[in-house]
């Protein structure tokens, strides 16, 4: 008897509340589907604003580095066009081989 009042017990505990009706609270603050949808539209765009932002950083960075390479062709290019100063010293072998030593030695390729 006292092992069926016991059975009786714990199913009266554990049985109750899962057949009890839900409170009138619970599930109004959930949104509808048109605010999910909306929801996510509006986390798209701003992903979208993100990635354009990106690009152009992106962009920029690249406009930059290219400024510094051609700063540093500008230098090359001034670096050749100055005139050298022992063109007419030495014997006439020496400038000889100096004119033919004199080409731009940084480009590999071309003339």
């Amino acid at each position: 008897m006292k092992k069926n009042l016991l059975a009786l017990l714990l199913a009266g505990v554990f049985i109750a509340p899962a057949i009890a009706d839900k409170p009138e609270w619970t599930g109004k603050d959930k949104p509808s589907d048109e605010q999910k949808a909306a929801h996510q539209a509006a986390m798209q765009a701003k992903k979208d604003i993100d990635d354009r932002d990106d690009r152009i950083k992106e962009k920029k960075e690249k406009e930059d580095k290219s400024r510094e390479l051609k700063g540093i062709e500008k230098q090359n290019l001034k670096k050749s066009e100055r005139p050298q100063k022992e063109l007419d010293k030495g014997s006439d072998k020496g400038q000889e081989s100096r004119g033919e030593n004199s080409k731009k030695w940084w480009k590999f390729w071309g003339e």
